[in-house]
C-alpha cells in the first residue's frame, strides 16, 4: 500500500513540474540555421547512399574518415578476436577427452 502511494506521489510531481516547463516551449526560435560545408547544395547531398562530391577531407585525426576513427575500428576487432579466441579456449579445455 505504501508503494502505491509512494509512485502516486512521485506521478503527481512530475505532472505538476512538467506543466511549467511546457509553457515555456512556446518561445521563439532564436537559433542560427545549421551551414553545411559541402561541395554540392546540400538537397542534393542529403538521403540514404552518401554521393560523390557531398564530404568533405578531413582536417583532424578525431574528425569523421580520420585517422583516430580508424584506431578505434582496429582496437574492437582486435577485442573481439581476443575474446572470440578465449571462449574458444575455454570450450575447448571443458570438453571431455575420450
Amino acid at each position: 500500500m505504501k508503494r502505491i502511494a509512494l509512485l502516486a506521489v512521485a506521478v503527481a510531481t512530475l505532472v505538476i513540474l512538467q506543466t511549467p516547463l511546457a509553457s515555456n516551449a512556446t518561445s521563439p526560435d532564436t537559433s542560427t540555421p545549421a551551414v553545411y560545408d559541402l561541395e554540392n547544395e546540400p538537397s542534393e547531398c542529403i538521403g540514404f547512399l552518401p554521393k560523390p562530391g557531398c564530404g568533405k577531407e578531413p582536417e583532424d585525426a578525431g574528425e569523421r574518415g580520420g585517422s583516430l576513427q580508424y584506431l578505434v575500428f582496429a582496437i574492437m576487432i582486435t577485442g573481439l578476436t581476443i575474446v572470440g579466441v578465449s571462449i574458444t579456449r575455454s570450450v575447448k579445455k571443458r570438453r571431455p577427452t575420450n
